[in-house]
């Protein structure tokens, strides 16, 4: 696999989805699974090619989660990792460009992980799209955006 292609923002031009929050699903390498949320600037893969937050939000609770930031909202962070997922976020876009991380970083951890296989059909296919070889969520804090493949 080669390294992962990048994109500022998916599916339309940086006017159109400036400041909106988009989120997309990876699967890191033990088939752990995770959103992503762009804090309407972080970028995303070429492979995911859709969104998958109403999906991941539509799986049942099946977690207590760790809740690992200090945001006024963690409101969407603690719904993905109450569903078995790990939330990450751009968090860069609240920092000053002399602290940005140049990743996306861990928000929340759910205490009882879901696997990629665990995931209807549809959701697992956007979350395999995107697989993070050199990543295991919860242990990376930060998820790069220079990701080599393996």
């Amino acid at each position: 696999m080669g390294a992962l292609i990048w994109r500022r923002l998916p599916m339309a031009g940086p006017r159109d989805l400036q400041g909106i929050d988009a989120a997309w699903l990876a699967a890191d390498a033990t088939g752990q699974v995770a959103v992503f949320t762009t804090g309407g600037e972080g970028p995303v893969p070429e492979s995911a090619v859709e969104s998958g937050e109403e999906s991941a939000l539509a799986l049942p609770e099946i977690s207590g989660f760790d809740l690992l930031t200090h945001v006024h909202r963690p409101d969407d962070f603690i719904a993905f990792a109450r569903r078995g997922l790990f939330a990450y976020d751009w968090s860069d876009v609240h920092r000053p460009y002399s602290q940005v991380l140049g990743g996306y970083e861990l928000q929340a951890r759910p205490l009882r992980l879901r696997h990629l296989t665990e995931l209807p059909a549809p959701l697992q296919a956007m979350a395999a799209a995107t697989r993070l070889p050199g990543v295991l969520f919860g242990i990376s804090l930060v998820v790069p955006v220079r990701l080599a493949g393996a």
